[in-house]
């Protein structure tokens, strides 16, 4: 699973023999007076939004948690959050409190993240400062707290692992391969569009693009199906690591503010 999140499935594998968990959602940003399911055509982005989801520990397994993942933009800048929260039994056992967050401009050439950070409530704030126009070259510093952990060399395109949900079904043109980047590391990764598919999710039936990211050591391993007529937002996420663990995330409804 990607580095991001290794710490939280490392976690839960202490409270439960049986799955072993992870979830990913933004956080809830926005009121709930004014909302409305979102019925719109087009892949257009609107302003302001959010997904809700079921998170479970493999194809059809045992459900562990639930996430809220929301966005605002105003066609310059972006800002997204993903909220972490566990269910029944495992919520029990451990109580989870994590969010992810990324922020950054918009262009032509679709997000370019400018922060990535990870927030774990008892844990160092961890982040990923990526800057474009440093003197020698494009890097992001990888950091815990004030530290720095690591270092990489940035490309056009490149993103963080929250960004990329939202970045390949921003653009027209897929790049062969981009660094994605999380709180831990960062891995460049093949991208893929693979074949439509008519999906069913809790949230109810969509006409989907099926894109996949892999690292070539196979650590990173991502799948998205976004919905052609609800602004491509993501209804399906399948998180993977090179031990076949998996977590899937299935929405249980999707927002729109009736404004945008």
């Amino acid at each position: 699973m990607n580095d991001g999140l290794m710490g939280l499935k490392t976690m839960l594998r202490t409270v439960t023999a049986v799955c072993v968990g992870l979830m990913v959602v933004l956080f809830g940003m926005f009121p709930d007076a004014g909302w409305a399911d979102d019925k719109k055509g087009g892949s257009s982005w609107p302003q302001k939004g959010a997904v809700d989801y079921r998170a479970s520990y493999g194809a059809g397994g045992l459900v562990i948690g639930q996430g809220h993942y929301s966005w605002e933009h105003d066609g310059r800048k972006y800002r997204m959050q993903l909220a972490l929260e566990t269910t029944g039994m495992v919520a029990v056992l451990h109580k989870l409190d994590y969010v992810q967050s990324s922020q950054g401009d918009i262009g032509e050439s679709g997000l370019r993240p400018q922060r990535f950070e990870v927030n774990q409530k008892g844990r160092e704030l961890e982040t990923a400062l990526f800057d474009w126009n440093g003197k020698s070259g494009a890097r992001v510093s990888i950091r815990r707290g004030d530290r720095e952990r690591r270092n990489f060399e940035l490309t056009p395109g490149d993103q963080d692992i929250l960004s990329i949900w939202r970045q390949l079904g921003h653009v027209d043109k897929l790049p062969g391969s981009l660094l994605v980047v999380a709180n831990k590391n960062a891995r460049r990764a093949k991208v893929v569009s693979l074949e439509n598919a008519d999906l069913k999710v809790p949230a109810g039936r969509f006409a989907t693009r099926h894109f996949s990211a892999r690292s070539d050591d196979g650590k990173l391993k991502i799948d998205l199906w976004l919905a052609n007529d609800h602004h491509m937002v993501p209804v399906r996420i399948i998180l993977g690591d090179d031990k076949s663990d998996t977590i899937v995330f299935e929405a249980t409804a999707i927002h729109i503010p009736s404004s945008n």
